[in-house]
């Protein structure tokens, strides 16, 4: 049917607090979730079986004991939490009553239903709501999981950590105590001499090495942001990066982007009429879009940071999951104010937990020095088989180019079957696509879709203000039997959501 459109029209080392959380507002008596917030949160939570109001109260059981709903935490009212969870309010009344009766719930006279005080675990509010990492703490949350987009490991990985030997090891460990707190002297260096041949100069003191690019996201928001600091975001983003700046309590704006990324021009207009601290953008493999940065916006943005006092942060975790063979090394420039984010755990797999920052050497040693507050270094033994794998990125990028773009076309194809109406745009590299709803939310048909043994993320985690719930993220790296399998289940789990959809317009029509 072809392709269908879906989108619509430095550094103070000083430790911050978080004062603001995402999704969730604070009131004079606590904490307040929005319906909407909560069902986000039950995703994956509690019982799989039994009647729909146990499921209901085991959930929010977990969630009170685990401290994400805290002491005085108001919950959302009954009719609207039945409408977020496409249940009926019988079901929500008898969850709330069960959970009353247990002592974990109580109802304040003018303020309803609050997490009782005496029962529920105390908890830092900024810990509270919903997070990027909740899909890995419990197992998979469905029998079919569409909720995570992880590429799965190279073989290449496993032959290349078997080749280290004990003569490897003792030279590893013999020769030093062991903490590198910038990263393994021969690893920055080898990472640096990847940018330099292609045509970045770069020097080891301009690598840190991080454990996974999501802690260099958290480095650079602690090392760079104050609370209040102005922050310029894609729409829809990185759903980590929202979560990293909400941390440091920043107010954050957002930039569409389009079918060739970041709309540059828009965001020059709002560079000209505020000054944001830092803007963060993915130019090498957007996620959740898989869009690449267009040449001619790239050099535009580069050109910005001479026009601008702000930190450009360019996130290349995606980097060499391209489908053209672009270069994989897609740092913008070298400036003072410019970070550029690099990843080992997606191109070759996630349990290698190893990303780097890539800076001038004066900010390197800041972020260090920050990174050192709570961590003294990643694990040498990984940063020895990331040495090694180095040597192996063009094979590693070569698989990928062949496995992904395969993997797309048979999940466009199943929507094609049997979702025809869902839209979405081409992608041109990561392992995910985003996909629009003809009607509806996600977040409500991610709890049907649950149902139906799927689960998925709501397309509102990956916005700065919830406007993409018309939206979600498929992933196409899995195995073509578990994608068919899933796209069908997501086909029914559709049929009910719309029945039920139109139950609720009759319903409607007939009261008023």
């Amino acid at each position: 049917m072809g392709v269908r459109l879906a989108f619509l029209p430095c550094c103070s080392l000083e430790p911050h607090r978080r004062n603001w959380t995402l999704f969730v507002i604070q009131d004079a008596n606590g904490l307040r979730f929005s319906a909407d917030d909560l069902a986000r949160m039950l995703v994956g939570t509690g019982a799989r079986s039994g009647p729909l109001y146990r499921q209901l109260s085991e959930s929010l059981t977990e969630l009170i004991e685990r401290g994400e709903l805290p002491q005085g935490a108001a919950l959302p009212p009954e009719r609207a939490l039945a409408q977020a969870l496409t249940v009926s309010r019988t079901t929500v009344v008898a969850a709330y009553q069960a959970l009353r009766e247990q002592g974990l719930l109580e109802r304040r006279q003018g303020s309803g239903t609050r997490v009782s005080a005496d029962r529920a675990r105390e908890t830092v509010s900024g810990l509270a709501g919903d997070h990027a990492a909740s899909q890995f703490l419990n197992g998979p949350l469905a029998t079919i999981d569409f909720a995570t987009a992880a590429l799965p490991s190279l073989d290449l990985v496993a032959d290349v950590a078997a080749g280290l030997t004990r003569d490897d090891y003792l030279r590893l460990t013999g020769t030093h105590h062991g903490y590198h707190l910038r990263g393994l002297p021969a690893l920055r260096e080898r990472i640096a001499r990847w940018y330099s041949d292609a045509g970045m100069p770069t020097a080891p003191e301009d690598i840190l090495i991080t454990s996974g690019a999501q802690q260099a996201l958290e480095l650079v928001a602690r090392g760079c942001l104050q609370p209040g600091d102005g922050v310029v975001v894609e729409q829809p983003t990185y759903r980590g990066a929202l979560e990293a700046f909400g941390r440091t309590g920043n107010r954050l704006r957002t930039v569409r982007i389009d079918d060739e990324g970041l709309d540059v021009i828009a965001l020059e207009k709002l560079l000209a009429t505020e000054s944001p601290r830092l803007v963060y953008v993915q130019t090498a493999a957007h996620n959740p879009t898989g869009v690449v940065l267009s040449d001619d916006r790239r050099q535009r943005l580069t050109r910005l940071l001479d026009q601008h006092e702000v930190v450009l942060v360019d996130d290349t975790s995606l980097a060499g999951t391209s489908f053209d063979g672009r270069p994989s090394a897609p740092a913008l420039t070298t400036h003072e104010r410019l970070v550029t984010i690099g990843s080992m755990s997606k191109l070759f797999w996630g349990g290698l937990r190893l990303g780097w920052i890539r800076a001038v050497p004066q900010v390197v040693s800041r972020l260090a020095q920050v990174r050192g507050i709570t961590d003294l270094g990643s694990s040498l033994v990984a940063q020895e088989v990331a040495l090694r794998l180095m040597d192996h990125r063009d094979a590693a990028e070569a698989e990928r180019r062949t496995a992904l773009p395969t993997g797309l076309r048979t999940l466009t194809e199943l929507l094609d079957r049997h979702l025809p109406d869902w839209t979405w745009r081409e992608p041109q590299a990561g392992a995910s696509l985003w996909v629009r709803l003809p009607q509806g939310d996600a977040t409500h048909f991610a709890q049907i879709a649950l149902r139906y043994g799927v689960a998925l993320l709501p397309g509102a985690v990956f916005s700065a203000d919830g406007s993409t719930d018309d939206h979600t993220r498929l992933p196409y790296s899995l195995p073509t039997a578990t994608m068919s399998q899933g796209v069908t289940r997501l086909a029914q789990a559709w049929t009910d959501y719309l029945n039920r959809a139109t139950v609720d317009v009759t319903l409607t029509s007939a009261v008023t």
